[in-house]
């Protein structure tokens, strides 16, 4: 924006949409697209500039939202974003009965062998085959989401998350076409409040 603004050229406000959405992408707020607009000008923007970088902004932004849907349309399993909000769901009974949330549930966690050395399409294909095999397990209310390329996690209740589920659940793992060695599985614990949910979730899909 600067240089198109030191050269004037016609098409600032062609450029400046181009910044509003590639802001929005890398999900930088609407404030320093606003302020960068600004510095181009040396304070004083053309509205039309502004304009064209705000709206292309919300566009991009408001597309980012619509993406960040229940299920990953390849898998089908759920998105971290939908995972935190049925946690969120369980924080909220929880606190209805007086309980801790980590009294009745439980996150399962599965990490397929050798997945971090895999092609991103040779990934998507394994996160497949993982899915079914989840589903298979767990067919009830449980939420089974995808947290990372290679790391799933499944929502449920506590008495389900026994010694016997997790065995077969790497059992049928290692049946299905891409099998390869045991994979990692353990349970994790819900922290003690739905504030330190982000951090679980970060830590969990690293």
């Amino acid at each position: 924006v600067v240089e198109a603004v030191r050269d004037g050229r016609t098409d600032v406000d062609a450029v400046a949409h181009v910044v509003g959405a590639s802001a929005a992408a890398d999900g930088s707020p609407l404030h320093e697209v606003i302020d960068l607009v600004e510095r181009a000008f040396d304070g004083a923007p053309r509205h039309a500039s502004v304009r064209a970088a705000c709206l292309a902004w919300a566009e991009r932004a408001l597309g980012r939202v619509h993406d960040a849907g229940c299920e990953d349309p390849l898998t089908s399993l759920s998105t971290v974003p939908h995972l935190h909000s049925r946690l969120g769901d369980v924080y909220r009974a929880a606190a209805v009965e007086e309980q801790r949330a980590g009294d009745g549930h439980i996150l399962v966690v599965v990490e397929p062998s050798d997945d971090r050395r895999r092609s991103p399409l040779e990934a998507s294909l394994r996160a497949v085959e993982v899915g079914q095999v989840l589903r298979s397990v767990f067919p009830g209310d449980e939420t089974v989401a995808r947290v990372g390329s290679s790391r799933f996690v499944v929502l449920t209740a506590r008495e389900r998350a026994h010694a016997t589920t997790l065995a077969l659940v790497g059992v049928l793992l290692g049946r299905t076409p891409d099998g390869g060695s045991a994979p990692r599985l353990w349970v994790e614990e819900l922290p003690p409040t739905a504030g330190d949910l982000p951090g679980l979730l970060q830590a969990l899909a690293r």
